[in-house]
């Protein structure tokens, strides 16, 4: 017997959660672990401060899309130098005083690391943990590109979300072969039009 036959269920045997509940901005944003991905200098960071600011500034949405949850503090997790303070400029006076902490995410290899930040998460009942950048927080030799870094990456994430706080990790999408040589960015040539007659 195979995982099909063996796990497989049919969608109404699925555990229902109202759609208020699975996502904190709807169809946008989980209350599990979403990720955000971009190439380097992207603007992540500054969509992950404007996604994560409007539940907590009580905003009825966010680009459109409804917002679902409010949240009372969230905890950021910062790995670039300079972040710090760059995320207060971003949010000093646009959401309530005391809502946000930071926090540096270093050393991250030491064993009991991830479970040191989940113990903490629950004694200062955050409603969102931002983690940018997973890059940051890699152990020596892995890498983000690496489907098992990403694996490793969730399952370390996995414990604060299954304990009730949404995780939102943003990520660098890795560089592919043809961008690493001289800025080209595509992998094939773009062909010319014909000229007009």
């Amino acid at each position: 017997m195979g995982a099909i036959t063996t796990k497989g269920r049919k969608l109404h045997e699925i555990e229902h959660v109202p759609y208020e509940q699975a996502f904190l901005i709807g169809d946008l944003f989980t209350s599990n672990i979403t990720m955000l991905a971009g190439e380097p200098k992207a603007g992540k960071t500054n969509f992950a401060a404007g996604m994560s600011a409007a539940p907590l500034k009580g905003a009825d949405e966010f680009l459109g899309f409804p917002v679902l949850r409010l949240c009372r503090h969230i905890i950021f997790g910062l790995t670039d130098d300079g972040a710090e303070g760059e995320l207060r400029e971003q949010l000093h006076g646009a959401v309530p005083r005391d809502s946000v902490t930071v926090f540096p995410v270093e050393d991250t290899s030491q064993p009991g690391y991830w479970q040191g930040v989940h113990d903490d998460l629950l004694t200062l009942t955050a409603d969102l943990v931002v983690l940018d950048n997973v890059l940051g927080a890699l152990g020596d030799g892995e890498d983000v590109a690496s489907s098992v870094t990403a694996r490793n990456t969730i399952d370390k994430l996995k414990p604060i979300s299954k304990s009730g706080t949404p995780v939102l990790a943003v990520t660098h999408t890795p560089k592919g072969k043809a961008s690493q040589k001289g800025g080209q960015r595509c992998s094939k040539p773009v062909s010319k039009p014909p000229p007009q007659a």
